[in-house]
Parts: structure tokens; C-alpha cells; sequence
């Protein structure tokens, strides 16, 4: 036991103090419309309009109408359904099986039609109602249409990160390993098999060391996540890519939009969503992983799922559609990079064991994110949409014309992609290092110098699976930029990578540019109640960043906070509730008057 400081809490004393929250959502506890295989969600939000898309099992038209300000009695829209084949279960899907749920009890129909249709010529900052019927079912909703870059006064932003949903979340609790332990508590509860944490929540072995299993499954965490984020109204959530635990695997789709636009949960009927192709995006899961050198038709599958579920605004390049784009959202822009493929081809392999670095060594960024596939091998299975993200490709002389585009037209700019440039987490590494995962993020190190020249408020990234915020200013001069990692939808609760196999191992502290994260700078407190520790605050846990760019006098402000969701147990260790708590490491970066940060 550690140094105790301060007197004992009664668990009701714990429970009062703590703030109203929300109660974890029961799986199930919503049942959708039965003519929608997916509720009504809406992408590529803008001043006039919106995009509306709904899936159903069978090809019957849909019709969409929308109400509100300056439209003549209502919008009307008949909207076909169109067979989207490659939505369709395998076999090794049909037939898989998960411990602890019934055999097929999370799969739906087998067919896929996509309706979708964009919504325009509305009236900026405004308010609409809309309603979908499809066969004998309704659903109705509203959105909002973006203000003007001149008429504003608050844009809410929820960034999120890796929610890798699969039906196996359901029932999986994920390790939880140990962080900071806060001066004055007492140790964490006792991680052996058999103690009263193991009875309740189990526990398991990570890299060698025996650790707790988080007290929320993946599938409660996320849901729960989702209510507080749904609760504070925001304009537009970006998902910075892993949104599944495999691109390729259909159930890992039917899983998330059941949380976003379903029996879960229906946040993307109201808010628009933006999302980035993460690394799972590509990966085919049960149905092959990355594949084979000789066959990548896995890769190529798994990203036409997202390319069927997301439409993007036009970036020019026909082929590189949904990959990277633009969304202009009051005085806000944000761009969307495709960080999945980098030139030339890299891998761990490239590299004798005598050239490979170690602890602290760093001699560059490396070229490539990932050596899983190549874009030859990629191509060679048929894929045609791989975007490099190298200086003076298209997406990079794309991404410099917007942001300078943005800076010409004073807007306050946000990036996302999915890999994290400057992270201390499992994917923090080159591919030149020993300890490298074979898929870190440090190439997109590359896009710092346009980043910082135009003035880039904050880059949003995931990944590592942690909550992280570095800082890099490389000429010195006080103004930087803000890198996020908000890797901590639902999945895996990680942390600062060690120099070692063991838990035990010092922290390798490879981001020199690392100003705070979650497991380190939020230590976690915990109190003794009938004899078992209880936790109070501190720890990772899941969560988000929210931002909130605000028009202050004549001034212009940023406020970066990152949340989590707090679990409350009871006496006996059970979960009560879950509630919404803010993180120290609260940002605020104003802004000048050609949207660029002042510090």
C-alpha cells in the first residue's frame, strides 16, 4: 500500500460528491424502424445544405422530404436503392462464432441497398426538420446547416478515434494497464487471479505482467462514450479512422452504425459525420487480413466498404474520392488526409538488426506508415483508389492548396488523419527502429512544415490508442502546432510505450515533443472501501477531445478539452453509471484576424 495522506471516503460520501452522469447503455435498447437496415445519417455538412444516406435490405425506393426555413412547403426527394455487393457476408462470417453471444445472433440480412442523396440550396445556420419513409417505416429527424464564415458565434467539434467496433465487444472487457498512481492513494486492487477485481471484471496478462480488465466491455464504453458526446450537441464529430475492427469485416460495419444510426444509438442522424480511413480500414479480419504479396484482394475489399458507406466532398481526383477532402464549416476548415500509403515502400525487414535503431535514436521519418502491402501488390488485386501521402503527390499538392486557400480566406484550420505523427504510444516508432510496430505514423512528420506556415490550429490523429498532446514549433518563435492522439473511442486502453517487453520496463519517452497524456498526467487515485481499492478519479479511460472555436468580442478562441467517461462502481465493484469528466490538459489558442493561432 502506498503512503496514505488523507482519510478514508465512505463509498456513498464517493458517490454524491461525484456529478450527474449517464448510465451505461443496455445493448439492444433501441430497436430501429424495420425497413432500415441503417437509420438516416448525414455527411458533408456545408452552409446550404447536407447529404442524407440510408441503407435498407430490400431495393424499394425511399422517399426523403425536408421542412424548414425558406423552403415553400417542403423538399421532396424519391430516392432509389442501389445493390452494394460488396457489404454482402462470407462464409467465415456466416459461419463464425463469438464466446459468449448466441451463433449469428448479430448478423443481419444478407443484402445491402444504399440510398443517399444531397440536400442543397438551404439557408446557412439554420435548423431543418426531415423525414424518411421507407416502406411502412418513418423516421424522422432534423439537422442543422453550417453558419456563414461572417455570421457565427460558436462551432462545437467532437474529434474521436479507433472505436474498432465488432460484435465481440459485446462481451469483451479490455486490459487495462496501469499508469500513474497519484501521491496519497493506494495501489490498484490486486490483479491476481481469484481477487474480488478478477471475480467482477477478470483480468489478464500484458506483456508479462498481470493487469486488470477495464470495468466497462468495449461495446458499453463506446455506447457511453456516444451519450455524452450526443448530450453536448455538437456540429460535426470527426472520426479520425479505425472505426472498425476490420474494414473487411461486415459485422465490424453493422456494429458501428448500430452505435451511430441504429438500435444503439442514432447521434449520426443528427450530426454529421467526417471520417478518415485508418489502418483497420484496410485490413480484411477474419476474411484474410492484409493478404498475401500474391494477394491483396482482402485490402482492395475492405476499403470499398468505406468508399460504400462515406461520400466526401470532390477533391478533384475522381480516383482518390473519400480518401482526402475539405469541409468548410462556419470559420472553420477542416481537412481529412489519407495517411494509409506513403512513397517509397517501407518495412521493418528493410533493415539489417545491426542498422536498426534503439531507445531514444531517431535519423528521420521514414516514408511509409505501414509495410503490410505495397502499392504494386495493391494494384495487382485490382485496387485503383491508393492515395500517397509523400511530398508532391497529389494528395500532398492538394493538401497545400487548400491550406492555403484557408489561410487566404481567414479560416481557423483543423487536420485529421489517422496516423499520429508525434506520439509516445505503440506506433510511435520508424520503421528503422527495433521496438517499431511496422506501422508508425512518424512519415506524416513531413506535412509539419506546411502545417505551421499556414497556421494550422491542431492536427487530430489516433492510432496509438492513447490520449496524447504534443507540441512542435520548429522555428522557435512560440507559435506551433497541437497534435492530438484521441485513439480512446472504445477499443484498447494503452499508454506510453516502454524500452522492453515487460510493464516493468522504463518508459521509452520517444516523443520529445509530448506536452501531456492521459495515463501519465492524469494519475489515478484510488481509495479504499470495504476493503477494496475503489477508483475516484485520474486514469486513462475512454473519451474524446471536444473543441470549441467561439467568437469572443472581436477575438476568436479555441478551447481544446479533452473528456472522458468515468466509470462509478459500487460497493461490491459493479458498475452503477458512467459519467462525463474533463481531463487537466484543457487548451486555448487564440486565434488572429487571418485565422491564424497568436501563440
Amino acid at each position: 500500500m502506498r503512503d496514505k495522506k488523507r482519510s478514508l471516503v465512505a463509498l456513498g460520501l464517493v458517490v454524491a460528491l461525484l456529478p450527474i452522469g449517464f448510465a451505461a447503455p443496455a445493448a439492444g435498447s433501441r430497436q430501429p424502424d424495420a425497413d432500415f437496415r441503417i437509420l438516416p445519417y448525414l455527411q458533408d455538412p456545408s452552409a446550404s445544405g447536407v447529404r442524407v444516406t440510408w441503407f435498407t435490405e430490400e431495393a424499394e425506393p425511399g422517399r426523403l422530404v425536408v421542412r424548414g426555413p425558406g423552403i415553400a412547403g417542403k423538399l421532396t426527394y424519391d430516392v432509389e436503392g442501389q445493390l452494394q455487393s460488396e457489404l454482402s457476408y462470407t462464409s467465415a462470417e456466416l459461419d463464425q462464432e463469438i464466446p459468449g453471444l448466441e451463433q449469428g445472433s448479430w448478423l443481419q440480412g444478407p443484402s445491402s441497398f444504399k440510398h443517399t442523396v444531397p440536400v442543397e440550396g438551404l439557408k446557412p445556420g439554420h435548423r431543418y426538420r426531415y423525414t424518411v419513409e421507407q416502406g411502412d417505416s418513418t423516421f424522422r429527424g432534423h439537422f442543422e446547416t453550417a453558419p456563414s464564415s461572417e455570421d457565427w458565434r460558436q462551432v462545437r467539434l467532437i474529434a474521436m478515434a479507433d472505436s474498432e467496433t465488432e460484435p465481440r465487444g459485446r462481451v469483451q472487457q479490455r486490459e487495462w494497464a496501469p499508469g500513474a498512481l497519484a501521491d496519497g492513494g493506494f495501489d490498484r486492487p490486486s490483479a491476481e487471479p481469484g481477487s474480488a477485481w478478477d471475480q467482477v471484471h477478470g483480468t489478464t496478462t500484458l506483456s508479462g505482467t498481470r493487469v486488470l480488465r477495464y470495468p466497462l466491455t468495449e461495446d458499453e464504453g463506446l455506447g457511453s462514450n456516444l451519450a455524452v458526446v450526443e448530450d453536448r450537441s455538437p456540429d460535426a464529430v470527426l472520426f479520425a479512422g479505425d472505426l472498425v475492427q476490420g474494414g473487411g469485416y461486415q459485422p465490424g460495419w453493422d456494429e458501428f452504425f448500430r452505435h451511430t444510426a441504429g438500435e444503439n444509438g442514432d447521434l449520426l442522424s443528427s450530426v454529421p459525420i467526417l471520417p478518415a480511413l485508418g489502418n483497420w480500414e484496410s485490413y480484411g479480419s477474419i476474411n484474410g487480413g492484409y493478404g498475401t504479396p500474391d494477394d491483396r484482394a482482402p485490402v482492395v475489399r475492405s476499403r470499398a466498404k468505406f468508399h460504400a458507406y462515406f461520400d466526401g466532398p470532390s477533391n478533384g481526383t475522381p480516383e482518390h474520392q473519400d480518401n482526402y477532402y475539405r469541409v468548410d464549416y462556419g470559420p472553420v476548415t477542416v481537412l481529412t488526409l489519407d495517411s494509409n500509403n506513403g512513397e517509397p515502400d517501407d518495412s521493418a525487414d528493410a533493415y539489417a538488426p545491426d542498422d536498426r535503431l534503439s531507445g531514444r535514436e531517431y535519423t528521420g521519418p521514414g516514408t511509409d506508415t505501414q509495410e503490410n502491402f505495397t502499392r504494386e501488390e495493391y494494384e495487382a488485386a485490382g485496387g485503383t483508389d491508393l492515395s500517397d501521402f509523400s511530398p508532391d503527390s497529389r494528395q500532398w499538392t492538394w493538401a497545400e492548396e487548400q491550406l492555403r486557400d484557408a489561410r487566404a480566406s481567414g479560416q481557423v484550420v483543423f487536420v485529421q488523419f489517422h496516423h499520429a505523427p508525434f506520439s509516445s504510444g505503440e506506433h510511435g516508432l520508424p520503421m528503422n527502429h527495433s521496438l517499431t510496430s511496422g506501422q508508425g505514423g512518424t512519415p506524416m512528420r513531413v506535412y509539419h512544415r506546411l502545417f505551421e506556415r499556414y497556421g494550422v490550429a491542431a492536427v487530430i490523429s489516433g492510432h496509438s490508442e492513447m490520449f496524447e498532446r504534443s507540441f512542435v514549433d520548429s522555428d522557435a518563435d512560440g507559435v506551433g502546432v497541437h497534435y492530438y492522439d484521441v485513439g480512446v473511442s472504445g477499443d484498447g486502453l494503452r499508454g506510453v510505450r516502454r524500452d522492453g517487453p515487460s510493464l516493468d520496463s522504463p518508459q521509452l519517452n520517444y516523443n520529445a515533443f509530448s506536452q501531456w497524456t492521459a495515463d501519465q498526467g492524469e494519475p489515478e487515485l484510488w481509495d479504499v472501501v470495504n476493503g477494496e481499492p475503489h477508483l475516484v478519479s485520474g486514469g486513462k479511460h475512454y473519451g474524446h477531445l471536444e473543441i470549441n472555436v467561439t467568437r469572443v468580442g472581436r477575438t476568436t478562441r479555441v478551447t481544446l478539452t479533452p473528456v472522458h467517461v468515468f466509470p462509478v462502481l459500487d460497493e461490491n465493484l459493479d458498475l452503477v453509471r458512467t459519467e462525463r469528466r474533463t481531463y487537466s490538459d484543457e487548451g486555448v489558442i487564440d486565434i488572429d484576424d487571418d485565422g491564424t493561432p497568436t501563440g
